[in-house]
Formats: C-alpha cells, sequence, structure tokens
C-alpha cells in the first residue's frame, strides 16, 4: 500500500458504523418499487474524468430507472488513497469499486464493517441474467468478493485476464546487436547477452554511458522464469498453494538480479517505479530512452493501428488506435522502434508474465447504510443487471451515446459512427457504468482487438493469475500487511545489495512465523476443498 494509507485505514477501522452483516434473508424485501424516485451515490466503476452535468447519457439512465445519480470521480492514479480519505470522512458511495482484496479485507474486517453482506439469492434475484452468464464465465467468480463463507459484492470479470503480459523490446537496440525482423531473445540466457550490452554498448549511439537493460517492472518475466511472481499463489508443482514470495526459485532469481543490479544492468531508481504519473500502464524510464526492455501493461495497450490513420479526403481509417503504450511510444519515438518479445524461459523451461485471470481482484461492495435499505439494494442491482446483460443498453453505454441506429457494425472494428454522426459526448465514460464488465459483450465492441490478441502467440506463454487464490484466508486480514512490507523491503534490499542472496532463507522462516504459515494452511484448505 501507499505511504500514509495505513493511516487512513486505520481511521477507518475507527468508524462507528452500524452493523453491516444481513442475519436471514428474506427475499420477499428485496424487490423495488420503480413508482418510487431515489437517489444513488454511484462509483460502480472507474473513469478517466468527470462526467459533465446535464449529461445526456446519465440523464437517460435517471429516467429509464427512475433515479437520480450522485456520479462520484475519483483520480485513477490515485484512486484508493482518494476513496479511503472520503471513507474516513463519512461519506460513503451506496455503491462502489474496490481494487484489489487488499482494499477489500481492509474495509471488511472489522465487528463494524463499513461494506454489507451481499447474500447469492439476493443477486441471483435482482440479477438472474447477470448472474448466469458470470458463473459460467468463471464458476469461482464470487470467490474473489466472499469472506468466511459469506458474500459481500459483486466480482468483476475479466475479458482480458485470458492473455498474459508479454515483454516489449526497443526494436532499433535490438538491431544493433542481430535481432531484427522482428526476432527477439527468447531464453533468460539470450535476454542476459542482450542486457549487458544495453548497458555497456551505448545502444542509442549517443556516446554516453546513460542506457540500462530494464525496470521493476521489467524484472517480473524474469521472476516468472524461476516459477512464480513474488506478489501472488502458484501451485508448488505437487497439489500444494505456495506464495510467490517464498517460491524456492526466488532465490535464484533473486541471485541474478543482484548481480545485474551490481554489473550496471538495472536502472537504480526501479524502486520508484516506471510509472511516474500519467496513465498507470506507461513506462517513463522506456519512453525516455533509459531501458530497452521493460513488461508495464496488458495486452492491449501494445495493439497495432488495425485500420491505419484516418485518411480526410476519402474518410477512411483512424477508427481504432494504436493501444495506450504503442500510442505513446509511436507518438515520441516512432512506431517501428518497440517489439513485442516473449516472456524468456528460464532454466528449468519455466516462463511467464504477470496475468489478471478470468475475474480480476477487484471488487463492487455496497455501503454498510444500505444492510436496511433492501429496496435500494434491488434497483442498484437491477441497473446493474440490466446494462450487464442487455445488449441494446450496454450499447449504449460502451459508446457514450444514445442513438444506437447511427453505428454500423463492422466484424473487425467493432461500432463505427455513421458519416456525419458525432457523439453528444466526445469523451466516453463506459467503464463507470459497465459495472460487471460483460466479456462476451466486449468481443462483439472490439472483434479486432481479440482476434489479434488470440493470435498473437506472445501472449499465450504462460501467466502467473492475480486471483490464483480466489478467497480471502481468514488470518490474512490480521497478517498481510506486515508480510508485504518485510517481502518488499528483503527483495529490495537483496537485489541492491543490502542483504546478501542468503538474507532469503532468513527471509522465509520470518515470513512463515509472522503469519505466512498460518495463511498458506487455510489457503490450501480452500484449495483442496474445490
Amino acid at each position: 500500500m501507499k505511504k500514509g494509507i495505513a493511516l487512513l485505514l486505520a481511521l477507518i477501522l475507527c468508524l462507528g458504523c452500524a452493523a453491516g452483516v444481513l442475519a436471514e434473508v428474506d427475499l420477499s424485501k428485496y424487490v423495488s418499487n420503480p413508482a418510487e424516485k431515489i437517489t444513488i451515490a454511484w462509483l460502480a466503476g472507474h473513469d478517466t474524468e468527470a462526467i459533465a452535468e446535464n449529461d445526456t447519457v446519465v440523464a437517460w439512465l435517471e429516467e429509464k430507472f427512475n433515479v437520480d445519480l450522485d456520479v462520484w470521480f475519483i483520480e485513477r492514479e490515485d484512486y484508493w488513497r482518494l476513496l479511503a480519505t472520503r471513507i474516513a470522512g463519512g461519506e460513503i458511495p451506496d455503491v462502489f469499486r474496490l481494487e484489489s482484496i487488499d482494499q477489500f479485507i481492509a474495509l471488511l474486517t472489522q465487528d463494524d464493517p463499513v461494506i454489507m453482506e451481499l447474500p447469492l439469492e439476493v443477486i441471483q434475484q435482482c440479477m438472474p441474467e447477470s448472474y448466469a452468464w458470470l458463473v459460467e464465465y468463471d464458476p469461482d467468480c464470487f470467490s474473489v468478493v466472499s469472506y468466511n463463507g459469506k458474500n459481500y459484492g459483486l466480482p468483476r470479470v475479466n475479458i482480458d485476464g485470458q492473455y498474459n503480459y508479454a515483454p516489449f523490446w526497443r526494436a532499433d537496440w535490438l538491431a544493433k546487436f542481430g535481432y531484427t525482423d522482428g526476432k527477439v531473445p527468447m531464453t533468460l540466457e539470450e535476454c542476459e547477452e542482450v542486457f549487458y550490452k544495453f548497458a555497456n554498448e551505448d545502444p542509442d549511439g549517443n556516446g554516453e554511458a546513460d542506457t540500462y537493460a530494464l525496470s521493476n517492472t521489467g524484472m517480473n518475466p524474469i521472476f516468472g522464469a524461476f516459477g512464480a511472481l513474488p506478489d501472488r499463489w502458484v501451485d508448488d508443482g505437487e497439489g500444494n498453494l505456495i506464495y510467490g514470495a517464498v517460491y524456492p526459485g526466488m532465490k535464484d532469481a533473486l541471485t541474478l538480479l543482484a548481480k545485474w543490479y551490481k554489473d550496471g544492468l538495472i536502472d537504480p531508481e526501479f524502486i520508484t517505479g516506471e510509472n511516474q504519473g500519467g496513465y498507470w500502464a506507461l513506462s517513463v524510464p522506456f519512453e525516455n530512452g533509459q531501458i530497452g526492455f521493460s513488461s508495464s501493461g496488458a495486452f492491449y495497450h501494445l495493439a497495432p493501428d488495425f485500420d491505419g490513420p484516418k485518411n480526410e479526403e476519402t474518410g477512411e481509417g483512424g477508427n481504432f488506435q494504436y493501444g495506450r503504450t504503442m500510442r505513446t511510444f509511436a507518438s515520441t519515438v516512432g512506431y517501428d522502434k518497440m517489439v513485442i518479445g516473449y516472456n524468456p524461459t528460464g532454466p528449468d523451461g519455466k516462463q511467464g508474465g504477470e496475468s489478471w485471470g478470468l475475474t480480476s481482484s477487484e471488487a463492487v461492495v455496497f455501503s454498510y447504510k444500505l444492510a436496511d435499505q433492501p429496496e435500494k439494494v434491488a434497483r442498484i442491482l437491477e441497473i446493474i443487471n440490466a446494462i450487464g446483460s442487455d445488449f441494446e443498453i450496454w450499447e449504449k453505454i460502451w459508446n457514450w451515446d444514445l442513438e444506437s441506429d447511427q453505428y454500423d457494425y463492422d466484424d473487425l472494428l467493432g461500432f463505427i459512427a455513421k458519416e456525419g454522426h458525432e457523439r453528444a459526448d466526445e469523451s466516453t465514460h463506459t467503464n463507470m457504468f459497465n459495472t460487471l464488465q460483460n466479456p462476451y459483450f466486449a468481443m462483439k465492441a472490439k472483434p479486432a482487438q481479440y482476434q489479434w490478441g488470440n493470435e498473437t502467440p506472445q501472449f499465450h506463454t504462460g501467466g502467473y493469475s492475480s486471483t490464483f487464490l480466489a478467497i480471502v484466508p481468514a488470518s490474512a486480514p490480521q497478517y498481510w500487511d506486515s508480510l508485504e512490507t518485510l517481502r518488499k523491503t528483503t527483495y529490495v534490499q537483496i537485489i541492491r545489495g543490502e542483504l546478501p542472496v542468503d538474507a532469503f532463507d532468513d527471509f522465509v522462516k520470518q515470513w512463515n512465523e509472522m503469519g505466512g504459515a498460518k495463511i498458506t494452511e487455510e489457503a490450501n484448505e480452500w484449495y483442496h476443498s474445490r
């Protein structure tokens, strides 16, 4: 967690909340009265900018469902800190999105929780169509929002979770060392050979010793080549769960990274991260030519410009821009100077990068204040269900345009506005109301993107899912913050040479003694009971 968040969470946990847990479910109460107008404080998604007052799509939603929508906007780059601050001050949206399991358990695990229990029976009654496709797409999806056998929210499934992250390289740097025509290093040994050249042989040709091979995000595929990522659970090969931080192969990975750091291959500022403001998936040192290898962002961030730039004379093209990372890099350096690589294979043939899994680690939860307002809960679920299961409604939200008949459907590019048609609002706010992220609808909206993702082998070389453990172990809230602080500190110190590599063994022992062993036991109880 970011610095200062622990204090905010302490304030949150001290809130004088009324009980938010429902003892027995009386489903007859969970029926909304469509004639009664209600106000909903809505943060059941995320956005890149605030929705303007009197927005036509919001007005349409309000009229359709007879509600007043108080739509919250919180900056994505600082989402959790800003949300936690408002909650600590007593402001809680009726329905809101959490970014991770850490945030979910932080708000839940107290005598008077901030979020209310949301029984599956209520979800099944109020949003049957969406419940059906959710469990069809991922039968375990509700595990992400469960705790101690009870359900506390809605999962957000992720069509993009079927693709692993793939690293990307400076193609022009690689070309100087024999890798041309899209060829890239495939093994860890080949990567290491090129990494030394990136650091020592002036790949940018400026005559200065100012380049490195990689920074922190580029370490993920290196860890993956040894069988795990430090911040997620994996199978130990014998049918048991083990947390990546204490997976034995991580000692070998740290040995190699410490060697690279000592030899000047790793940007010494790696501890500050590659994203230094702006869109979360961008790598500033890669864009600035400080490093030649990174793995920030998902497959769609690296998407090409499928139909080319818009031709003002013919009106053709311009319907599908590059992915965010590729677009940014193309505008500053050039499209042809980036090449998508493969997660390198390690000494035992292992490989893999980050993966989100079919269900994201996000959760959509309800304020404890709604525990005694079942009709309001039902109305909110009905809205979420309608947008998530009715394609005509979803299409209006996706395009952020009520005039659905003004779009032609292209089998490659999806929805294309007819000539002369412009949206009332040039920006889109899809994710704020596209709460459940229906993957079947998303594939219709961006067919080219998903066809490209399916056909690009780099995104199918193995991924370590952030939701491989789909439940919150009962002991996690008690120990997890301390364990994660220990992990992050120890790994950085070993890589920077401040601790010897053998300190990893002491770290594993300490991690287990500080509660890790207990959490692992509980994780495996679930894993073996599936």
